[in-house]
């Protein structure tokens, strides 16, 4: 993919292949039936061998990797297993916030707050899931500037973010 200019997302962190139920239609839940050691062994790989450019989230709840939340939100599968435990140092997107599996527990703005609590980077609000949420774009934004002056979130961690979005950008071939 970069021999040809193209840059690369790894998805759907932390392994999707174990679910039997869909998340664009509500929760899914895989402590049962995810093998850890396999699923993220190419994610271990390719990161390690610096081919992951960015790495998408999966909304899948995993009680192995964090008892409360999904992997989108969750702090402990972002932050301290993907950016700690594996080392990414890259851009994390989330999966559309509008799919069931967030949409049905959480609402857009509280998965927001969530995910970038996470460390994740960039959000994905692609009203594309047959059920159109006006406004859902405003209500983030309004969401996180709440959660700035309230201190859930940090300018600190967020221009972190920015930061990283920005070096993805310039990797961008012209």
């Amino acid at each position: 993919m970069h021999e040809a200019g193209v840059l690369t997302s790894l998805k759907h962190f932390p392994g999707h292949g174990s679910s039997r139920t869909d998340s664009h239609l509500g929760f899914v839940d895989v402590t049962d039936t995810a093998e850890l050691k396999i699923e993220l062994a190419p994610y271990r790989a390719l990161i390690k061998e610096g081919l992951a450019d960015s790495v998408m989230t999966a909304h899948v709840f995993n009680r192995g990797l964090d008892p409360w939340n999904p992997a989108t939100l969750s702090r402990f599968t972002i932050k301290r297993y993907l950016r700690g435990k594996l080392g990414y140092r890259g851009l994390v997107v989330s999966d559309d916030l509008l799919m069931g599996a967030i949409r049905q527990r959480y609402g857009v703005e509280e998965a927001s707050v969530l995910a970038l609590q996470a460390s994740v980077d960039m959000l994905l609000i692609s009203q594309n899931q047959g059920r159109v949420e006006r406004g859902a774009a405003e209500r983030v934004i309004d969401g996180i500037r709440h959660a700035i002056s309230d201190g859930r979130l940090s300018p600190k961690a967020l221009a972190a973010s920015i930061e990283r979005v920005r070096a993805l950008r310039g990797r961008i071939p012209q």
